[in-house]
Protein backbone atom coordinates (compact mmCIF):
# COMPACT_ATOMS: atom_id res chain seq x y z
CA UNK A 1 0.00 0.00 0.00
CA UNK A 2 1.62 3.51 -1.25
CA UNK A 3 2.67 5.81 1.53
CA UNK A 4 0.72 9.37 2.21
CA UNK A 5 3.50 10.60 0.05
CA UNK A 6 3.70 8.36 -2.92
CA UNK A 7 0.10 9.43 -2.75
CA UNK A 8 0.48 12.91 -3.02
CA UNK A 9 3.17 12.63 -5.52
CA UNK A 10 1.01 10.54 -7.67
CA UNK A 11 -1.92 13.11 -7.13
CA UNK A 12 0.69 16.18 -7.92
CA UNK A 13 1.96 14.29 -10.97
CA UNK A 14 -1.94 13.51 -12.41
CA UNK A 15 -2.39 17.56 -11.98
CA UNK A 16 0.91 18.34 -13.93
CA UNK A 17 2.22 20.41 -10.28
CA UNK A 18 5.42 19.50 -9.05
CA UNK A 19 6.71 17.98 -5.50
CA UNK A 20 8.21 20.81 -3.85
CA UNK A 21 10.61 20.79 -0.47
CA UNK A 22 7.50 23.10 0.86
CA UNK A 23 4.70 20.88 -0.02
CA UNK A 24 6.84 18.10 1.42
CA UNK A 25 7.69 20.17 4.97
CA UNK A 26 4.06 21.10 5.05
CA UNK A 27 2.86 17.14 4.60
CA UNK A 28 5.27 16.02 7.18
CA UNK A 29 3.71 18.72 10.05
CA UNK A 30 0.40 18.17 8.86
CA UNK A 31 0.71 14.38 9.21
CA UNK A 32 2.30 14.45 12.44
CA UNK A 33 -0.46 17.27 13.78
CA UNK A 34 -2.69 16.28 16.44
CA UNK A 35 -6.80 17.59 16.02
CA UNK A 36 -8.33 19.88 13.76
CA UNK A 37 -6.35 23.22 12.23
CA UNK A 38 -7.14 25.91 10.76
CA UNK A 39 -4.82 26.46 7.47
CA UNK A 40 -3.62 29.43 9.55
CA UNK A 41 -2.76 26.79 12.43
CA UNK A 42 -0.98 24.99 10.30
CA UNK A 43 0.83 27.47 9.11
CA UNK A 44 2.25 28.38 12.16
CA UNK A 45 3.56 25.07 12.90
CA UNK A 46 4.62 24.52 9.23
CA UNK A 47 6.94 28.01 10.00
CA UNK A 48 8.51 26.34 13.38
CA UNK A 49 10.34 23.62 10.39
CA UNK A 50 10.40 25.82 7.60
CA UNK A 51 10.44 29.59 8.28
CA UNK A 52 10.13 30.41 4.54
CA UNK A 53 7.07 28.79 3.73
CA UNK A 54 4.05 31.48 3.20
CA UNK A 55 0.48 31.24 4.49
CA UNK A 56 -1.00 30.98 0.90
CA UNK A 57 1.41 27.86 -0.02
CA UNK A 58 0.09 26.18 3.18
CA UNK A 59 -2.96 27.00 2.53
CA UNK A 60 -3.19 25.66 -1.59
CA UNK A 61 -1.32 22.67 -0.20
CA UNK A 62 -4.10 21.60 1.97
CA UNK A 63 -6.54 22.13 -0.95
CA UNK A 64 -4.43 19.54 -2.81
CA UNK A 65 -4.27 17.31 0.32
CA UNK A 66 -8.15 17.37 0.10
CA UNK A 67 -8.08 17.00 -3.54
CA UNK A 68 -5.91 13.74 -3.23
CA UNK A 69 -8.09 12.03 -0.02
CA UNK A 70 -5.32 13.19 2.07
CA UNK A 71 -7.35 15.17 4.49
CA UNK A 72 -11.15 16.22 5.13
CA UNK A 73 -12.05 19.62 5.81
CA UNK A 74 -15.13 20.51 8.65
CA UNK A 75 -16.74 23.80 9.39
CA UNK A 76 -17.34 24.50 13.33
CA UNK A 77 -20.10 26.59 12.72
CA UNK A 78 -17.61 29.68 13.51
CA UNK A 79 -17.16 30.48 9.76
CA UNK A 80 -13.67 28.66 10.19
CA UNK A 81 -12.36 25.81 7.77
CA UNK A 82 -10.70 23.24 9.56
CA UNK A 83 -9.09 20.22 8.49
CA UNK A 84 -7.55 16.56 9.64
CA UNK A 85 -6.05 13.78 8.38
CA UNK A 86 -8.01 11.70 6.53
CA UNK A 87 -7.38 8.68 8.60
CA UNK A 88 -10.64 6.86 8.73
CA UNK A 89 -14.68 7.52 8.27
CA UNK A 90 -15.12 9.19 11.52
CA UNK A 91 -17.99 11.66 12.61
CA UNK A 92 -17.62 14.59 15.28
CA UNK A 93 -19.48 16.09 18.80
CA UNK A 94 -18.19 19.95 18.37
CA UNK A 95 -18.94 22.27 21.53
CA UNK A 96 -20.24 25.55 19.80
CA UNK A 97 -18.90 27.33 22.56
CA UNK A 98 -15.17 26.21 22.72
CA UNK A 99 -15.04 24.27 19.45
CA UNK A 100 -13.72 21.18 21.71
CA UNK A 101 -14.35 18.45 19.41
CA UNK A 102 -15.45 14.58 19.98
CA UNK A 103 -14.44 12.24 17.34
CA UNK A 104 -16.87 8.73 17.19
CA UNK A 105 -17.45 5.47 15.89
CA UNK A 106 -21.30 4.34 15.16
CA UNK A 107 -21.61 1.34 12.58
CA UNK A 108 -25.51 1.93 13.35
CA UNK A 109 -24.95 5.07 11.88
CA UNK A 110 -22.68 4.22 8.79
CA UNK A 111 -25.39 2.16 8.05
CA UNK A 112 -28.18 4.47 8.45
CA UNK A 113 -26.04 6.80 6.30
CA UNK A 114 -25.70 4.36 3.43
CA UNK A 115 -29.59 3.36 3.65
CA UNK A 116 -30.52 6.71 3.43
CA UNK A 117 -28.37 7.64 0.25
CA UNK A 118 -29.23 3.85 -1.84
CA UNK A 119 -33.00 4.92 -0.97
CA UNK A 120 -32.43 8.63 -2.79
CA UNK A 121 -30.72 7.04 -5.62
CA UNK A 122 -26.83 8.67 -4.53
CA UNK A 123 -23.91 6.58 -4.73
CA UNK A 124 -22.20 6.65 -1.51
CA UNK A 125 -18.89 8.21 -1.27
CA UNK A 126 -17.44 9.64 1.68
CA UNK A 127 -19.33 11.67 4.38
CA UNK A 128 -18.80 12.88 7.80
CA UNK A 129 -21.60 14.00 10.46
CA UNK A 130 -20.67 17.08 12.66
CA UNK A 131 -23.31 17.12 15.68
CA UNK A 132 -22.98 21.13 17.57
CA UNK A 133 -23.51 20.92 21.24
CA UNK A 134 -22.35 22.39 24.07
CA UNK A 135 -19.75 20.70 26.53
CA UNK A 136 -20.02 19.75 30.10
CA UNK A 137 -17.15 22.62 30.90
CA UNK A 138 -18.95 25.04 28.53
CA UNK A 139 -21.47 24.62 30.61
CA UNK A 140 -19.96 25.28 34.06
CA UNK A 141 -18.21 28.16 33.00
CA UNK A 142 -15.31 26.12 33.20
CA UNK A 143 -11.69 26.16 31.09
CA UNK A 144 -12.34 24.10 28.27
CA UNK A 145 -10.66 20.53 27.49
CA UNK A 146 -10.17 19.53 24.49
CA UNK A 147 -9.35 15.72 22.82
CA UNK A 148 -7.12 15.74 19.78
CA UNK A 149 -5.72 12.34 18.71
CA UNK A 150 -3.37 11.08 16.13
CA UNK A 151 -4.36 8.07 14.26
CA UNK A 152 -2.21 5.88 16.82
CA UNK A 153 -3.82 7.56 19.54
CA UNK A 154 -7.53 6.96 17.99
CA UNK A 155 -6.35 2.94 17.46
CA UNK A 156 -5.00 2.78 21.40
CA UNK A 157 -8.88 4.34 22.31
CA UNK A 158 -11.15 2.00 19.71
CA UNK A 159 -8.98 -0.97 21.37
CA UNK A 160 -10.27 0.23 24.98
CA UNK A 161 -13.66 0.32 23.84
CA UNK A 162 -13.05 -3.10 22.06
CA UNK A 163 -12.14 -4.68 25.04
CA UNK A 164 -14.78 -3.08 27.01
CA UNK A 165 -17.44 -4.43 24.80
CA UNK A 166 -15.82 -8.02 25.06
CA UNK A 167 -15.23 -8.12 28.81
CA UNK A 168 -18.91 -7.23 29.57
CA UNK A 169 -19.73 -10.41 26.84
CA UNK A 170 -17.56 -12.58 29.15
CA UNK A 171 -18.74 -11.20 32.34
CA UNK A 172 -22.20 -12.20 30.97
CA UNK A 173 -21.50 -15.73 29.64
CA UNK A 174 -19.19 -16.41 32.65
CA UNK A 175 -22.35 -15.70 34.87
CA UNK A 176 -24.61 -17.43 32.74
CA UNK A 177 -22.51 -20.96 32.36
CA UNK A 178 -21.87 -20.85 36.08
CA UNK A 179 -25.77 -20.71 37.07
CA UNK A 180 -26.48 -22.99 34.70
CA UNK A 181 -24.43 -25.83 35.65
CA UNK A 182 -25.90 -25.38 39.15
CA UNK A 183 -29.21 -26.89 37.57
CA UNK A 184 -28.09 -29.10 34.99
CA UNK A 185 -28.23 -32.68 36.27
CA UNK A 186 -27.51 -34.24 32.58
CA UNK A 187 -23.75 -35.67 32.58
CA UNK A 188 -22.56 -34.16 28.97
CA UNK A 189 -24.89 -30.84 29.54
CA UNK A 190 -22.78 -30.28 32.55
CA UNK A 191 -19.41 -31.36 30.73
CA UNK A 192 -19.93 -28.57 28.07
CA UNK A 193 -21.33 -25.59 30.52
CA UNK A 194 -18.21 -26.53 32.57
CA UNK A 195 -15.93 -26.43 29.83
CA UNK A 196 -17.35 -23.43 28.74
CA UNK A 197 -17.31 -21.34 32.27
CA UNK A 198 -13.68 -22.00 32.64
CA UNK A 199 -13.22 -21.06 29.21
CA UNK A 200 -14.99 -17.74 29.74
CA UNK A 201 -13.25 -17.59 32.94
CA UNK A 202 -9.64 -17.75 31.54
CA UNK A 203 -10.66 -15.49 28.34
CA UNK A 204 -12.35 -12.92 31.24
CA UNK A 205 -8.92 -13.24 32.58
CA UNK A 206 -6.44 -12.29 29.60
CA UNK A 207 -8.84 -9.36 28.52
CA UNK A 208 -8.67 -7.66 31.55
CA UNK A 209 -5.33 -8.01 31.73
CA UNK A 210 -5.01 -6.59 28.21
CA UNK A 211 -6.97 -3.82 28.81
CA UNK A 212 -5.16 -2.74 32.30
CA UNK A 213 -2.09 -3.17 30.35
CA UNK A 214 -3.38 -0.70 28.07
CA UNK A 215 -4.50 1.87 30.47
CA UNK A 216 -1.26 1.67 32.62
CA UNK A 217 1.02 1.99 29.16
CA UNK A 218 -1.26 5.35 28.04
CA UNK A 219 -2.31 7.67 31.18
CA UNK A 220 -4.16 9.67 29.20
CA UNK A 221 -6.93 7.00 28.19
CA UNK A 222 -9.23 6.97 31.47
CA UNK A 223 -9.85 10.71 30.61
CA UNK A 224 -10.93 9.78 27.37
CA UNK A 225 -14.54 9.32 26.14
CA UNK A 226 -15.80 6.86 23.94
CA UNK A 227 -14.87 6.79 20.47
CA UNK A 228 -17.33 3.66 19.04
CA UNK A 229 -20.53 4.27 20.24
CA UNK A 230 -22.15 0.74 20.18
CA UNK A 231 -25.72 -1.07 20.80
CA UNK A 232 -25.25 -1.10 24.57
CA UNK A 233 -28.92 -3.30 24.92
CA UNK A 234 -28.11 -5.61 22.21
CA UNK A 235 -25.02 -6.29 23.77
CA UNK A 236 -26.79 -6.44 27.47
CA UNK A 237 -29.17 -9.20 25.84
CA UNK A 238 -26.99 -11.42 24.89
CA UNK A 239 -26.82 -14.09 27.63
CA UNK A 240 -29.87 -14.71 29.94
CA UNK A 241 -29.36 -13.08 33.35
CA UNK A 242 -30.39 -13.49 36.54
CA UNK A 243 -29.05 -16.41 38.85
CA UNK A 244 -32.95 -17.51 39.52
CA UNK A 245 -33.95 -17.02 35.94
CA UNK A 246 -31.14 -18.91 34.66
CA UNK A 247 -31.62 -21.71 37.08
CA UNK A 248 -35.37 -22.01 36.61
CA UNK A 249 -34.82 -21.97 32.88
CA UNK A 250 -32.57 -24.62 33.01
CA UNK A 251 -34.43 -26.89 35.55
CA UNK A 252 -37.27 -26.96 33.61
CA UNK A 253 -35.65 -27.70 29.94
CA UNK A 254 -34.63 -30.67 28.82
CA UNK A 255 -30.65 -31.48 28.07
CA UNK A 256 -31.46 -30.36 24.19
CA UNK A 257 -33.40 -27.27 25.15
CA UNK A 258 -30.49 -25.94 27.65
CA UNK A 259 -28.07 -26.91 25.64
CA UNK A 260 -30.08 -24.76 22.71
CA UNK A 261 -30.43 -21.91 24.64
CA UNK A 262 -26.94 -21.69 24.78
CA UNK A 263 -26.33 -21.99 21.30
CA UNK A 264 -28.96 -19.04 20.86
CA UNK A 265 -27.04 -16.75 23.34
CA UNK A 266 -23.30 -18.21 21.47
CA UNK A 267 -24.69 -17.46 17.84
CA UNK A 268 -26.36 -13.81 19.62
CA UNK A 269 -22.48 -12.96 20.54
CA UNK A 270 -21.12 -14.54 17.32
CA UNK A 271 -23.11 -12.26 15.51
CA UNK A 272 -22.71 -8.86 17.33
CA UNK A 273 -19.04 -9.32 17.10
CA UNK A 274 -19.25 -10.29 13.02
CA UNK A 275 -21.74 -7.48 12.37
CA UNK A 276 -18.91 -4.59 14.69
CA UNK A 277 -16.24 -6.50 12.57
CA UNK A 278 -17.99 -5.42 9.46
CA UNK A 279 -18.79 -2.18 10.12
CA UNK A 280 -15.33 -0.70 11.69
CA UNK A 281 -13.36 0.43 8.82
CA UNK A 282 -9.96 0.84 10.82
CA UNK A 283 -8.07 -2.21 9.95
CA UNK A 284 -7.04 -3.24 13.73
CA UNK A 285 -10.61 -2.21 15.04
CA UNK A 286 -11.73 -5.14 12.60
CA UNK A 287 -8.79 -7.33 13.39
CA UNK A 288 -10.07 -6.77 17.41
CA UNK A 289 -13.76 -7.95 16.78
CA UNK A 290 -12.84 -10.81 13.86
CA UNK A 291 -10.83 -11.90 17.11
CA UNK A 292 -13.80 -11.73 19.53
CA UNK A 293 -16.66 -13.22 16.72
CA UNK A 294 -13.98 -16.41 16.32
CA UNK A 295 -13.93 -17.24 19.78
CA UNK A 296 -17.72 -17.36 20.14
CA UNK A 297 -18.08 -18.88 16.91
CA UNK A 298 -15.70 -21.75 18.68
CA UNK A 299 -18.19 -22.12 21.74
CA UNK A 300 -21.12 -22.32 19.14
CA UNK A 301 -19.59 -25.66 17.43
CA UNK A 302 -18.49 -26.96 21.07
CA UNK A 303 -22.22 -26.51 22.32
CA UNK A 304 -23.46 -27.55 18.35
CA UNK A 305 -21.51 -30.86 19.15
CA UNK A 306 -22.92 -32.09 21.98
CA UNK A 307 -26.19 -31.11 21.05
CA UNK A 308 -26.22 -33.25 17.69
CA UNK A 309 -24.80 -36.38 20.14
CA UNK A 310 -27.77 -36.19 22.41
CA UNK A 311 -29.80 -35.81 19.70
CA UNK A 312 -29.01 -39.13 17.94
CA UNK A 313 -28.93 -40.62 21.54
CA UNK A 314 -32.81 -40.04 21.83
CA UNK A 315 -33.27 -41.72 18.27
CA UNK A 316 -31.68 -44.32 19.22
Amino acid sequence: MPDEFEIFEDYLRSQNLKHSKPRSDILEVFLVSKGHFSAQELHEQVRQKSPRVGFATVYRTLRLLEGCGLARSMDYGDGTQRYEPNRFEHHHIICSSCNRTVEFLSPELESLLRQAQQQHDFTPQSHAVRILSVCTDCKKVAPPSSRHGTGRELEVILARDALEMAITNEQQGLHFYNHALEATGDAMTREVFSRLALEEKEHLEVLQAEFDTLRQSHAWLDDEPALLQFDYERLESIFPKGREHIRQMVLSASPTEALQAAMDAERRSYEFFRHYANQVDKPQGRAIFEQFAKEEERHLTVIREAYDELQAQARQ
